[in-house]
């Protein structure tokens, strides 16, 4: 089910991840390698969803904001942890680790008062206790670190004539202080190899844990990114799917991103309810009614649920989908030299090929837009026929009421609700921008039609918008039978 980076920033998928936002710098790695689950971590991704429903319903547990706060100091340690076994570590890695195992016992104790609540699957974070007290044998609990006399006794016998010959030093005066100069020298060189031989036993005895080390990194990476999942949802909504075989429905869904431009400027995103089955349906309505908003909402959330992450609406059942296939045609293919009209033979070639080899969810915006219109009737007939009979499940957004007609399920924009046009005339006259206008006679909701019921709306839309009323005029004509 993956998306090319143009298709994920036409669904409007970075402002979701703009606002996914993981604290440590393994989280943001995570995140980083977000993708959708494949068909065979259906399981995963159900583990995956149902750890984000107790991750939200934590709420403001108090153990929440504590463990937070540890994720936000967590380094990547991940090299330092690798190098046990290959060469000793040195006096800074011993220093990193130390400090990562005094924040994993806090960070451990906080997840264990966490997940009495949660009760996380597949998830486990223990504190290396033996571990630290090879770095901490006091206990103490200072992160700070050195290699101390008291752990060996070579570095200990050298560090004491050490510093006798430094008080000597301090004493002595001309050729005499020159000499015992050059002996402190030979010791230094010996206290430098009685460290290195502490930190190569300090390594030795650290070796059994490093695969401890290594999984409690990589649970922490996984708790960051969930915990992020969870304050997305706080901040944007969504709620947990149900994962079906072959039924594709959303109640009141949503799309954050246009919802918050819109919201901005002083309206409201209508929640769209759709249900989807194998086979090909239709979406039909008025320019501007919101038909390709629709398609990118149901893209996004769908997608969004692939990769473990909530969808935005009321309730959600979502199928697992081998591929999401988008067929638009907006511009040319500068990859490939096409024309629109090449882009979207050459996208509706490849989700051809992508439901011969599995269930797919395809997504067709005006296919054919680049051709002219007798033509673009015969290759959505062509295509609504092909792919309806595929076993996937498709959507197909047309203006065109004889591929409408064909389709087994069809669905309607609203529109046009309520109009009065001399209301909208008076808003325009009086400095309304006309897109506000349209905005507030204009219903943005799905409902599902028969083909009788699939009507015209274009014509109002122009009416209100006060199009030249000569034009209006030979337009009429045109409706008149």
């Amino acid at each position: 089910m993956e998306l090319t980076l143009k298709q994920q920033q036409d669904i409007g998928l970075p402002f979701v991840l703009d606002r996914l936002l993981p604290l440590s710098p393994l989280g943001r790695e995570q995140k980083r390698a977000l993708r959708p689950y494949a068909r065979n971590e259906r399981t995963a991704l159900q583990r995956e969803l149902n750890n984000l429903a107790k991750a939200v319903a934590l709420g403001d547990h108090p153990a929440l904001a504590r463990f937070r706060q540890g994720l936000m100091q967590l380094r990547d340690i991940r090299g330092t942890v690798g190098m046990l076994g290959q060469r000793p570590l040195d006096q800074v890695e011993l220093f990193e680790l130390k400090r990562y195992l005094l924040l994993l016992q806090a960070l451990a104790a906080d997840f264990d008062a966490l997940q009495a609540e949660a009760h996380w699957e597949g998830i486990a974070l223990h504190h290396v206790p033996e571990a630290l007290a090879i770095l901490d044998p006091e206990g103490d609990g200072n992160p700070a670190f050195s290699l101390r006399a008291s752990w060996s006794a070579d570095l200990a016998a050298v560090r004491e004539e050490k510093a006798c010959i430094e008080k000597r030093i301090a004493q002595a005066k001309g050729e005499a202080r020159e000499v015992l100069l050059t002996e402190r020298t030979a010791i230094v060189a010996r206290e430098a190899a009685a460290e290195q031989s502490l930190c190569v036993a300090l390594s030795q005895k650290l070796l059994p844990y490093k695969q401890d080390m290594t999984d409690s990194l990589d649970a922490l990476s996984r708790l960051d990114l969930l915990l992020a999942k969870a304050a997305l949802v706080r901040e944007l909504g969504g709620v947990l799917p149900t994962l079906t075989e072959r039924e594709l429905s959303f109640v009141n869904m949503v799309h954050p991103a246009i919802a918050d431009r819109l919201k901005g400027q002083g309206a409201a995103f209508t929640p769209l309810s759709l249900s989807l089955s194998p086979g090909a349906a239709v979406l039909t309505g008025a320019n501007m009614g919101g038909k390709s908003v629709c398609l990118k909402t149901l893209a996004l959330n769908v997608y969004l649920t692939h990769c473990g992450l909530f969808p935005f609406a009321e309730t959600a059942q979502v199928p697992f989908f081998d591929g999401l296939c988008l067929i638009r045609g907006e511009g040319e293919d500068g990859r490939e030299g096409l024309s629109s009209f090449g882009g979207e033979l050459m996208a509706a070639d490849a989700a051809a090929r992508a439901v011969r080899d599995g269930f797919c969810l395809v997504l067709f915006d005006e296919f054919a837009r680049g051709t002219n219109p007798a033509e673009a009737v015969k290759l959505q007939q062509g295509a609504l026929s092909w792919f309806g009979a595929s076993g996937s499940t498709c959507l197909f957004v047309t203006h065109y009421d004889a591929v409408a007609a064909r389709a087994s399920r069809r669905f309607l924009t609203r529109g046009i609700r309520d109009l009065d046009v001399e209301e909208g005339r008076r808003m325009i006259a009086a400095g309304v921008d006309r897109l506000t206008v349209l905005r507030r006679f204009m219903d943005y909701g799905i409902e599902e039609v028969t083909a009788a019921d699939v009507p015209q709306k274009a014509l109002s839309v122009a009416e209100l918008l006060g199009v030249e009323e000569g034009l209006l005029k030979a337009i009429r004509k045109e409706y008149i039978p």
